[in-house]
């Protein structure tokens, strides 16, 4: 402890020092300008002081650019990024202020009026210089007998919690119920990487939370000297205490260490970097065990990175409640700050179940996750991994009444983010929250948008809102049981349907055309699913389900208006429902947050992800009804043999251009971009020859059975072409030989990027031909030939009278040489197999030819 309370002497001497040393100051009125209500504070103001006048509660608002009190430019601007309301002088602003009390921020125009809230608002203070530190000095009053608090949480490199109350009964003295003396005054914040600030007012007691002037005095930081020259960029610290060390499970082999073993195993396969992990954890430790021993344990690794993996159990919660709440709250911030100013990042993870937890215990842990959400800092929700919806371990998960199993540690390692480690090492910042944006879907706009989940996915949060006046299917749910889907019905309210148990039948309306959040949440341990319609909950459903993508919009969706798209990889609570839809941004195992910008007000990537991952949100194609599946080689269509069409074993070929039925094949999703393709003249399906996974096995058709031979996956290659892969061998369905001929045999074949396993899609509605394709016939074109064969310098073609078009193209289908005429030179080619293929007129001929 005596170290602890040095360390807390050291930092409070050093930013006392620093205060005297302000080198520029800020003033910044907020409030509305309409006269009646509110006003623009004038400069320069009696002090000889210059304001900046923030007036604009929205986020399209533009930015306010500042000057200094000298009313020099100082290339910081405000930017709101979540809305506020305004009031005034009508409704409780301080008319009167005394200097005496507030100093230079008694100004009557700055303090009459103000920025308010009902929950949470935010905004941002951009373009400050990073090499400097800034101290805010923040005012609020409304004259209402009720007692309001306010809480102020600004967020940068490093950041500050604090409460201020602006309103009480006689707060402000007798008979004056406003506060009229008391400014909150931040400690020294560094700004993020990118010059940012943010301010988020959060509404903590009482009715409204209240921001009406803000000093900014920018300082030079105290300085601490790195205990290490140089960090080891690629190092992982995790410092907890017995379950981060491995307690409960087999060998020690606990979730830091199957975390460990990902990271190894993602960066052998390609998908992501090389990481070192060190696991000094200890069993026991608290925050203050790991404060005393972090000079020691830490330092000298010089990691970039540290998880700080402690728990309130172990703090003392049971028995201390609020005293241990706060002393948890407040070393974990010391712990945060440390790291930063020894250039090392943290990462948190929140607290978890325990088998001695009551009802209290459980709303601290859940209000300590809240907290640790909002910080400025990568988190993980532990909680929503293993919780059994009390506080307590899941039936199954545990070890002992203080650790999970070997099932619990692998839950838990489920639910971090597997490139977070990636996204922070490229430099991604904290994501924070766009209003103001939004995307329109239909199944007019051609494709649907899709998550794919980075890694094995159990616990779940998917959450969107949503603005329709119509029904139909918004999302679908791949899973390893089938399809799972959220659909609009009859009535406007939304069912969730699975393939593994009864559904959810929804009770809230939500076509009405208004905005709603939709959040579905997936406790796997648990063995339960959850669906909430704003703060709604639906019902849920005893289940567990393995998601392997997300699907939203689809052939039989609603028009529909959609924002604010998150998924996170742990369940969430009820009081974590709550707290999204009043509009708070929360970051714990969050894998995607894309606003959905479909008018570029934010990006020019309306899909862009800002969370600290590396997964990105897909735009894929719509695959629904009947279409032609045309050879992107030959030119000629998937045909199934008219001449026996009934029947099961019917041969696939390739074919001119007919329109018929035998030409025409639905497609039906089954999960994951794989469907069933079924033959409109035959109602049967493709099927690869007697499960076969040999290179060369015949596509054929057969009555659907729902074998992984009848199910195929479509991958987008560009445009309209699809590569169509049968899902129980991984091989691609394709012309055989490069066939350019009626007849030419459909089979599967290894995946080598060949033009002759990639099929364009048409829906029978676009524009066909007209007559059958002028393609050649079964005959071919009499007489042609090209020679010699092997060829080394020229090869020459035989047969044609006229010039004609010259392709030669590789064993892979992709083009090498064009001309035009009776032969061309191939002396450049190295030696090999090749194919030429003539063209002249619409008619089409191939040869394979060896180039010695």
């Amino acid at each position: 402890m005596k170290k602890l309370f040095l360390y807390l002497l050291i930092l409070c001497l050093g930013t006392v020092d620093t205060y005297a040393q302000t080198l520029r100051t800020f003033y910044v009125d907020f409030g509305p300008n309409d006269v009646s209500n509110g006003n623009i504070t004038t400069s320069p103001d009696r002090n000889g002081n210059y304001w900046n006048n923030v007036t604009n509660i929205n986020t399209t608002a533009p930015q306010v650019n500042l000057v200094d009190k000298a009313n020099a430019a100082t290339g910081a601007y405000i930017k709101i990024t979540s809305g506020f309301l305004s009031n005034g002088i009508q409704n409780g602003g301080l008319l009167s202020p005394d200097a005496g009390l507030l100093g230079d921020l008694a100004i009557p125009t700055a303090t009459q009026d103000y920025f308010h809230t009902t929950a949470s608002s935010s905004l941002s203070i951009r373009g400050l210089d990073k090499t400097k530190g800034y101290v805010f000095n923040l005012f609020g009053s409304r004259n209402d007998p009720e007692k309001r608090v306010t809480t102020y949480s600004l967020t940068g490199a490093t950041f500050y919690n604090g409460t201020l109350q602006t309103s009480g009964t006689n707060l402000g003295g007798t008979g004056y119920n406003g506060n009229t003396k008391t400014i909150l005054t931040s400690d020294i914040i560094m700004p993020d990487d990118n010059g940012h600030i943010n301010l988020t007012l959060t509404r903590t007691e009482g009715s409204f939370g209240y921001l009406g002037v803000m000093k900014i005095s920018q300082v030079d930081p105290v300085v601490f000297e790195p205990s290490c020259p140089s960090k080891d960029l690629s190092r992982i610290a995790i410092m907890g205490s017995s379950v981060p060390s491995g307690t409960g499970a087999t060998n020690n082999q606990g979730y830091a260490q199957l975390y460990a073993q990902l990271l190894t195993a993602r960066a052998n396969r390609g998908v992501g970097q090389p990481w070192n992990v060190s696991n000094i954890s200890v069993p026991g430790n608290n925050t203050i065990s790991v404060i005393n021993r972090w000079d020691n344990d830490l330092l000298p690794l010089c990691s970039r990175y540290v998880i700080y993996a402690l728990s309130l159990g172990n703090e003392g919660i049971t028995t201390g409640g609020q005293a241990i709440f706060n002393q948890f709250r407040d070393n974990l911030q010391l712990l945060i700050n440390k790291a930063r100013q020894q250039g090392i990042e943290p990462i948190i993870t929140n607290c978890y179940p325990r088998e001695d937890y009551t009802a209290t215990e459980y709303n601290y842990i859940k209000q300590m996750n809240l907290l640790i959400h909002s910080w400025n800092v990568a988190s993980v929700n532990l909680l929503g991994a293993i919780d059994n919806g009390a506080g307590r371990w899941a039936t199954g998960y545990k070890y002992d009444d203080l650790h999970p199993n070997d099932a619990g540690h692998l839950e838990f390692e489920y639910a971090i983010v597997p490139s977070l480690f990636d996204a922070l090492k490229a430099g991604k910042t904290q994501p924070y929250r766009v209003d103001g944006t939004s995307l329109s879907l239909s199944p007019a706009s051609g494709y649907k948008i899709q998550i794919k989940p980075e890694e094995i996915l159990h616990p779940f949060t998917l959450s969107f809102d949503i603005q329709t006046s119509s029904t139909g299917q918004v999302a679908e749910l791949s899973t390893a049981a089938g399809l799972n889907k959220l659909v609009i019905n009859a009535a406007g309210k939304m069912d969730y349907s699975s393939a593994s148990s009864t559904g959810i039948p929804g009770i809230t309306v939500l076509n009405d055309n208004q905005w709603h959040k939709v959040t579905l949440t997936h406790y796997y341990a648990m063995g339960k699913t959850f669906l909430y319609i704003d703060k709604v909950l639906q019902g849920s459903i005893a289940e567990k389900i393995v998601t392997t993508t997300f699907d939203l919009n689809g052939s039989n969706a609603p028009a529909a208006n959609y924002r604010t798209l998150l998924f996170y990889r742990s369940g969430m609570t009820a009081e974590e429902i709550n707290a999204m839809v009043d509009g708070n941004l929360l970051k714990s195992s969050l894998e995607i947050y894309s606003p959905l910008d479909g008018a570029n007000v934010f990006s020019a990537d309306p899909l862009i992800n800002l969370a600290q991952s590396t997964n990105k949100v897909r735009k894929v194609n719509l695959i629904a009804g009947t279409y032609y599946l045309q050879n992107r080689f030959s030119r000629l269509y998937m045909d199934v043999d008219a001449n026996m069409i009934t029947q099961d074993g019917c041969n696939i070929q390739q074919w001119g251009f007919m329109g018929t039925t035998n030409q025409q094949f639905m497609f039906t999703h089954l999960g994951n971009d794989v469907y069933k393709i079924i033959c409109v003249g035959s109602g049967k399906s493709m099927d690869v020859s007697g499960v076969s996974t040999a290179d060369g096995a015949n596509v054929q058709q057969w009555g659907y059975v729902g074998g992984a031979n009848q199910q195929f996956l479509m991958v987008p290659v560009d445009n309209d072409y699809y590569k169509i892969i049968a899902k129980h061998s991984g091989k691609l369905v394709e012309v055989s030989d490069f066939s350019t001929v009626n007849g030419g045999n459909v089979q599967q074949w290894t995946d080598v990027n060949q033009t002759s396993g990639q099929w364009k899609l048409s829906r029978l509605s676009a524009t066909m031909p007209a007559t059958i394709s002028s393609t050649t016939g079964k005959d071919g074109i009499a007489g042609i030939s090209v020679y010699p064969n092997p060829a080394m310098t020229i090869l020459y073609t035989a047969g044609i009278k006229n010039p004609v078009n010259i392709e030669v193209y590789n064993s892979l289908g992709q083009l090498q040489l064009s001309s035009f005429g009776t032969s061309i030179v191939v002396e450049g080619l190295k030696a090999g197999a090749y194919y030429v293929r003539l063209r002249s007129k619409g008619k089409y001929q191939v040869f394979k030819f060896i180039k010695q």
